[in-house]
């Protein structure tokens, strides 16, 4: 009898550690699951906050590329466009105006050290593309200028600006806001910029 009763002691114990053993298993390979579901959830939500490069507009040999924006902190009263516009016909074009439904105002800028002095000053004239040229709109350089802003730029946000140009006339395009110490529109390495000291400039009307 005692024999028997040991016998099944031992079967139980083996039993129960087998069982074990599976639950324990079990539990891994879902963790393990839980874990590469959530990586996978990560990697997707940065590829989404990433700024997705923007068809190239072109009209009348103007081609328009890259149009993005920073992220503004709330109360903010301006913010900057940038993008690169390139000539390819065979007319000088400029960029005149623009208006868009999230400032009072759009303003083409420049930005240039005058007596070792950086200063900006509104363009008047609007921004000249020659024939055969790229000009590019940068931070610390030419730049659009939304001002009195109507709401904040969030990051991954969009917006149109309809941009009024002497030669290719209005064109909608499509701004892709980027963080806010974002320097250039993240899909392209191939610009250099100036340094972020560029940006606190005197504005010379």
């Amino acid at each position: 009898m005692t024999a028997n009763t040991n016998a099944f002691t031992r079967f139980a114990a083996r039993t129960s550690f087998i069982a074990a053993l599976a639950l324990t298993t079990v539990a891994f390979a879902s963790m393990a699951h839980a874990e590469c579901e959530c990586s996978k959830d990560q990697e997707a939500a940065t590829q989404m906050t990433q700024a997705t490069p923007v068809a190239d507009i072109v009209v009348d040999g103007l081609t328009i590329s890259q149009p993005w924006s920073r992220a503004t902190a709330k109360g903010a009263r301006v913010a900057g466009g940038y993008l690169v516009l390139t000539n390819k016909s065979d007319k000088d074009d400029v960029l005149l105006s623009g208006s868009t439904d999230i400032s009072e105002k759009f303003e083409v800028h420049e930005m240039a050290v005058t007596d070792g002095v950086m200063r900006m000053r509104k363009l008047a004239d609007g921004l000249p593309i020659k024939a055969g040229e790229t000009v590019e709109l940068k931070p610390g350089s030419y730049h659009a200028m939304f001002i009195d802003m109507k709401r904040p730029l969030l990051e991954g946000d969009t917006f149109t600006v309809d941009m009024v140009f002497k030669n290719a006339g209005k064109v909608p395009v499509k701004f892709t806001v980027r963080g806010i110490g974002a320097r250039d529109a993240g899909h392209a390495e191939k610009h250099t910029h100036k340094n972020d000291k560029a940006e606190k400039a005197t504005h010379v009307n």
